[in-house]
């Protein structure tokens, strides 16, 4: 037993005595690194060993006592996680500061209920007068396919129809298709249009039952404001007037599209004939 005791005192001593040895190659006066290597073994230098790359490193100072310890991994996850609160920080900052907008923007268009609910018929007649447009041009495009109906039934039996009206029965076919999928989309549109003013009165609601505070903070301001600043007639008027040009080139963008399928179903036939 005294034995066994013995040897153990004898290796650490050994062990004590070669760590120090590595310890003393580092010049006096600096700091050191020590660590242990994927093999075990424990590393020490002025200088980062290489051995300690990518492992957790403690630093000495000049006692030998641990100033710092340097965890590769655990900083990385650390980091990464601030970043994430960082990146979720702004976020929720940009969130609140468009919220807030939306809110002083919703407070300086409508004074009451009623502004929303006469905003909304404005926006539901301009649809449907939008909506009547494409439905008179459907049956202008349907009268003209009835007529090269009866133009082609000349040809029925006999010579083949020429291509011009070839030509024309094909353009219809693509008119139609255009506007009846305009006709579908300015039908969406009801819903989209209530839905949206819904939201608003909604927002409305919240925003003019709150007290002084409360709404101050929904704008996003640091003192509570309460906004009954009714909106010119002529900034009403431009409203509805460039909500108006935005229907309006989004069903010049469907024509031009309209027009550009129909040059390519004519260059595609003429192709063909030249074949």
């Amino acid at each position: 037993m005294v034995r066994q005791l013995t040897v153990i005192a004898v290796t650490a001593l050994i062990g004590l005595f070669v760590a120090s040895a590595a310890y003393s190659q580092a010049r006096p006066g600096e700091l050191t690194y020590r660590c242990v290597g994927k093999d075990g073994k424990k590393y020490y230098g002025s200088t980062l060993p290489p051995a300690c790359i990518g492992e957790p490193v403690e630093q000495l100072n000049t006692s030998g006592m641990v100033v710092r310890r340097i965890n590769p991994e655990g900083d990385e996850k650390e980091r990464a996680v601030k970043e994430a609160e960082a990146k979720k920080k702004r976020e929720d900052e940009a969130g609140a500061r468009e919220a807030a907008r939306r809110n002083r923007a919703l407070l300086a268009t409508y004074t009451s209920e009623q502004d929303i609910d006469e905003a909304r018929s404005r926006a539901l007649a301009d649809n449907e007068k939008a909506l009547k447009d494409v439905e008179l041009r459907i049956d202008a495009i349907r009268k003209r396919q009835a007529s090269y109906g009866k133009e082609l039934e000349f040809y029925k039996g006999s010579n083949k129809a020429p291509a011009r009206l070839q030509d024309d029965i094909r353009d219809a076919e693509i008119d139609l298709q255009a506007q009846e999928n305009l006709l579908a989309a300015k039908k969406k549109d009801v819903d989209t249009i209530n839905a949206k003013y819904d939201l608003d009165k909604q927002r409305y609601l919240e925003l003019t039952g709150k007290d002084a505070a409360g709404r101050g903070k929904a704008l996003g301001m640091d003192k509570g404001v309460t906004v009954t600043t009714k909106p010119a007639p002529a900034q009403d008027e431009r409203r509805n007037e460039l909500e108006a040009q935005r229907r309006a080139q989004q069903d010049k963008y469907e024509l031009q599209r309209l027009e550009a399928e129909r040059e390519n179903a004519r260059r595609r036939t003429e192709y063909e004939r030249r074949r």
